[in-house]
């Protein structure tokens, strides 16, 4: 009896100890939770706000490039287009009026193939200031340049060459009603230079402004926000509510806000629509426009709601983790008491009951010591898969700083130092490089190992100057990321000069040549993504430059001046008059183009450079449509064939010989082209499906399963026309037979051709058959009367 009261009591002390353990234990865990939620809420808060500002201004920036490359297209088709000597005539020549209307004819057929060409592009205005006249013909009264051409007086006395305008209603003519088109439209003066006061002419490209505002809408349900476009005046120039366009927004508070900060980004806190919003903008500074998004803040928060609910459910399973872990620790703790406890009642209870109690205990405790040791092993474990997958975060930190990825560039260096990548802060140079023969190598993997051991070469001859990491790519070539300490070097000249030592090593070893693209030298890691872009774009010249050498920036740059930008824009003619094989307009065009060189006295090196960046253009065409650079007479050292001239003469027939061989290759590769199956089945669902409204490039590649880009090219490749000329010329032909076999009213035609709009059915049949549909049933209906006279 004695030893049963003494085993009891020893029992009610270890509980009562335990219990106290434990709810010091839970309680310490518990304000650790809480703490550290707390403490991580707020930190990541604001980080997240950080990260969404920084997600919708570069959504903006974003915006900006994909609306600039199609204005900077727009902008280069009005230089070129008035480059044609028809257009000068209108602006300069004294012409009669014979002359005159079949000069504006020529003209008109220029424009209509710019439109054809470009489904953005609405029409195309011109007027002489001298003359006081339209390209159609039309002299303009004082009341018709206030309603529909203001534009005209306002840009004789604009101080600059050419102007954005915002979204206005530019009527349709020929409409019973009045109907009206929204536009936004380029303005340009010629010629393309002269200040105010001694222009001869403008000229206005309208812009359809559904088709530019696609390029900007949401493109989600859910998303509540809200783009839209201010020009500096605070005028709409795109808006969702087609309402608020052309109108005046700068009495709005926050729209002022905006114009007074001078900034060109920023974010501002602001009541639209009696909801709290936040509105980021951006200023644009090739069109002075400025994008503004509108969002609300409660879209904001949404992000910060799902981690606040996270957190509680995770605080929730962290503390009921807690207190199983606090009840296996406290008994942890006390199991010398246990082994005590069990000793003693070994010896004072002999009872075969509490005996078994005993047992019991041991057991569990055993078990736990077991499920401890599963946990010490499960880290091991982990340890062991975090070294084998070091070369996978490896190479996926160094892509994202390759490709601009939005990543925290506070936390960069860290990730380094554990990765093992050792870079200097500062001076960063790129390198790509790439196996001059990969397509010959057997096979896939043995790419890889070449691309591996030229990784491995690269790090060894870069941290030998400075430091460095290279990283193999998905498109089989090699990027190389060098940093050097000393702001006293030439950056780029060394770089080059470890680019030489890795290009002849490769060559001894390996018994391969690789060509390698360097760019330009940044300082700063968030900068490192434009010295990859720049060595992607020195790479692709090895088109021209040849295998098995270096391109720097200086052989490919080029000079941003307006001289330059027009002989440059001279050389789109030669390119069409390739793809049509006409040598002789060719060998004209070369002679013009090397008469302006004499002409404005345009230096040596920038004739190379014209010259150079024609053969680059002319080898991407070839390369397109099959014919390898290598088949072309000079091709691989185009640039040090240009060198090694001296005189203009040399320049201009090496010229016309290389540009004449790819006349001769493609009309041998015409000759024997075979026509594709896949296009054969293209033309066949065409012929059958023109009368759908919805038919397009889109549709088509659905429906055979290839890529838009690859129909695109095989298609003007087997049928050497674009799709939309062919669907245009086919639709025309069919309604032809309709104008000839019934007396089916011209709308009805229109929508059995596949034409939802007769206005457009009207243009498109006139720029084909120069005359209207009208027309063309009249002219059928005076042949059938003559027949019957005769």
């Amino acid at each position: 009896m004695t030893g049963r009261k003494e085993m009891k009591l020893l029992t009610a002390i270890k509980n009562k100890w335990l219990r106290k353990v434990i709810t010091v234990l839970l309680a310490l865990l518990f304000l650790i939770i809480i703490a550290s939620a707390s403490i991580f809420y707020f930190v990541f808060t604001d980080n997240l706000k950080e990260e969404l500002t920084r997600t919708n201004l570069e959504l903006l920036k974003h915006l900006d490039q994909k609306l600039e490359i199609m204005l900077k297209n727009i902008d280069k088709e009005s230089i070129q287009l008035v480059q044609y000597d028809e257009v000068k005539r209108f602006f300069d020549g004294n012409m009669t009026e014979t002359e005159r209307s079949v000069n504006e004819l020529h003209i008109s057929n220029h424009i209509d193939r710019l439109i054809r060409s470009d489904e953005f592009l609405f029409s195309v205005e011109m007027y002489s200031y001298p003359h006081n006249r339209l390209v159609t013909g039309d002299n303009l009264t004082e009341s018709m340049k206030l309603k529909n051409y203001q534009w005209i007086a306002e840009f004789e006395l604009f101080d600059g060459y050419s102007n954005w305008l915002p979204a206005r209603k530019l009527p349709i003519s020929g409409a019973n009603d009045a109907i009206y088109r929204n536009v936004v439209t380029l303005v340009r003066t010629y010629p393309l230079i002269h200040p105010p006061g001694s222009r001869k002419g403008v000229v206005a490209f309208n812009i359809k402004e559904d088709m530019l505002f696609s390029l900007i809408k949401n493109n989600t349900s859910d998303d509540q926000s809200k783009t839209m476009i201010i020009d500096r005046d605070g005028v709409v120039v795109l808006h969702p509510d087609l309402a608020q366009l052309s109108q005046d927004l700068s009495g709005l508070p926050y729209i002022a806000q905006i114009q007074r900060s001078g900034l060109q980004e920023g974010v501002l806190a602001a009541e639209v629509d009696g909801k709290k919003s936040k509105i980021f903008y951006f200023h644009a500074p090739y069109t002075n426009w400025t994008f503004v998004r509108l969002v609300p803040e409660v879209q904001l928060n949404e992000p910060l709601a799902a981690l606040r609910s996270t957190l509680v459910w995770l605080c929730g399973i962290i503390l009921i983790t807690a207190l199983v872990i606090a009840l296996v620790v406290g008994r942890w703790t006390f199991r010398p008491i246990y082994q005590f406890v069990q000793t003693v009642s070994s010896k004072l209870n002999t009872h075969p009951q509490v005996r078994s109690s005993t047992e019991s205990s041991l057991s569990s405790l055993i078990d736990i010591e077991a499920r401890f040791h599963d946990i010490m092993n499960g880290s091991e474990q982990l340890h062991k898969q975090m070294k084998e997958n070091m070369p996978i975060m490896k190479w996926q930190l160094l892509i994202e700083l390759l490709s601009d990825y939005k990543i925290n560039f506070s936390n960069v260096k860290p990730y380094m130092e554990m990765l093992g990548i050792q870079l200097y802060p500062n001076r960063f140079i790129v390198m790509c490089a790439e196996l001059d023969y990969k397509t010959e190598i057997a096979s896939t993997k043995d790419l890889h190992l070449y691309n591996y051991a030229l990784c491995n070469v690269a790090d060894e001859f870069m941290n030998a100057e400075g430091r460095g990491a290279s990283v193999e790519l998905e498109n089989g070539t090699c990027a190389m990321i060098i940093s050097f300490a000393d702001d006293g070097c030439e950056a780029e000249l060394l770089a080059a000069a470890i680019a030489e030592l890795i290009k002849k090593y490769v060559q001894d070893h390996f018994k391969q040549t690789i060509t390698i693209g360097i760019g330009g030298c940044v300082q700063s890691v968030r900068d490192i993504h434009l010295s990859y872009k720049q060595a992607v774009e020195a790479l692709s010249y090895k088109l021209v430059t040849g295998r098995n050498s270096i391109i720097t920036l200086e052989d490919i740059q080029s000079d941003p001046t307006p001289q330059f930008y027009r002989l440059v824009g001279m050389t789109d003619g030669m390119l069409d008059s390739i793809k049509l094989l006409d040598t002789e307009k060719l060998s004209t065009q070369i002679d013009r183009w090397y008469e302006t060189f004499t002409q404005y006295n345009v230096s040596p090196e920038m004739i190379r450079q014209l010259n150079l960046q024609l053969m680059m253009k002319t080898a991407t065409v070839a390369d397109e449509i099959g014919i390898a650079p290598d088949e072309l007479i000079g091709s691989g050292r185009m640039q040090d064939t240009l060198n090694q001239l001296e005189s203009l003469e040399d320049m201009k027939f090496f010229l016309i010989g290389v540009l004449s061989d790819y006349i001769e290759r493609i009309k041998e590769r015409r000759s024997t082209r075979e026509k594709s199956d896949l296009i054969e089945r293209v033309q066949q669902f065409i012929h059958m499906h023109y009368s759908r409204n919805d038919l397009s490039l889109n549709l088509l590649a659905d429906e055979f399963k290839v890529s838009i880009s690859h129909l695109s090219k095989m298609f003007k490749e087997h049928t050497e026309s674009n799709f939309i000329d062919y669907l245009m010329e086919h639709r025309v032909n069919q309604a032809k037979a309709l104008l000839e076999q019934t007396d089916s009213k011209i709308r009805h035609i229109a929508e059995a051709v596949g034409y939802g709009n007769v206005n457009s059915f009207v243009r498109i049949f006139k720029k084909i058959t120069a005359l209207t549909p009208s027309e063309y049933r009249m002219m059928l209906e005076t042949r059938i009367e003559e027949m019957h006279k005769k």
